[in-house]
């Protein structure tokens, strides 16, 4: 068997340090060829305009000379920095028709292109956040309530549920709503058109309106479903009642609501309202 020093797999070379050195230098061969077509449209003081090959280079060449950096970006010597940069200057000339004297930090200031070992180092990072998100790291949470699950741990019969829009005999109406700003979720109870109680709610300062909707519909589910009360909920959130509808929801907390109308049948009607329409319950639920 054959002892080397690197070797490339899946368009990566992964030398022996797990250095990247070697698969960095590549890249240097790769832009030229890359480049090749250039050469046809555009040169010094002909061809082209700017806009188009930089268009080209943002969404062609980039992303080939990056490809794999999800796993080889996470950090850089000096050295490949170096590497890196001279490997963009080159494309950098090209676009900008630009002499050979031309600072690379200024080429990059001029056509807006940020420097190759940082968008490398980006898209590091954003896969990081991917894979953790989905491996149940609790790593971006909604006070608390919401990480991703993967969907084979969820029981087949809670990922498609039908609620209807509202139930026959209902004890109350119940009117939710998310509330912007100091983010927040509101409650109103109603029987016969008359307020018979209100419940409000604080949510983390970084939770959305769209999770501060679901938690005002979740709790009415599970405040009907604890008291044994038969109710209709009105929401003014269409797209918090189409998700509850979707099958393919890795949150942990869209199928926890899921799972408390799943256990209300006949208990629980969901149905969207306009906004600002002059429906009583609505307009107090949003104040």
């Amino acid at each position: 068997m054959r002892t080397v020093d690197s070797l490339k797999y899946l368009g990566i070379i992964i030398d022996n340090q797990f250095s990247w050195l070697v698969h960095i230098s590549h890249l240097h061969k790769k832009v030229y060829n890359l480049l090749k077509s250039f050469n046809s449209i555009t040169g010094p003081n002909w061809g082209t305009s700017v806009s188009p090959v930089k268009h080209w280079y943002t969404t062609v060449i980039q992303p080939s000379l990056l490809f794999g950096s999800a796993v080889w970006g996470g950090s850089f010597t000096q050295q490949q920095i170096l590497t890196l940069h001279t490997v963009q200057r080159v494309a950098l000339l090209k676009i900008a028709k630009a002499y050979r004297t031309c600072p690379t930090n200024a080429l990059n200031v001029f056509l807006g292109i940020p420097l190759l070992h940082v968008v490398a180092n980006g898209l590091y990072v954003k896969f990081q956040i991917w894979f953790k998100r989905n491996n149940s790291y609790d790593f971006i949470k909604a006070h608390s309530i919401d990480h991703f699950i993967k969907i084979s741990s969820i029981n087949l019969k809670y990922r498609v549920i039908e609620f209807p829009v509202s139930v026959e005999n209902a004890d109350y109406d119940v009117y939710t709503d998310g509330i912007d700003g100091n983010v927040g979720a509101a409650v109103c109870v109603f029987k016969d058109n008359v307020l018979v109680n209100s419940f409000m709610f604080k949510l983390s300062s970084f939770s959305s309106v769209f999770q501060a909707e679901l938690a005002a519909i979740n709790f009415a589910a599970g405040w009907a479903l604890e008291n044994g009360y038969k109710i209709n909920i009105f929401s003014d959130s269409l797209s918090s009642i189409q998700i509850l509808k979707k099958s393919n929801s890795k949150s942990f907390y869209i199928n926890d609501i899921k799972n408390n109308m799943f256990h209300a049948p006949g208990s629980v009607g969901l149905s969207w309202v306009k906004t600002h329409a002059g429906i009583l319950g609505n307009e107090l639920v949003d104040q």
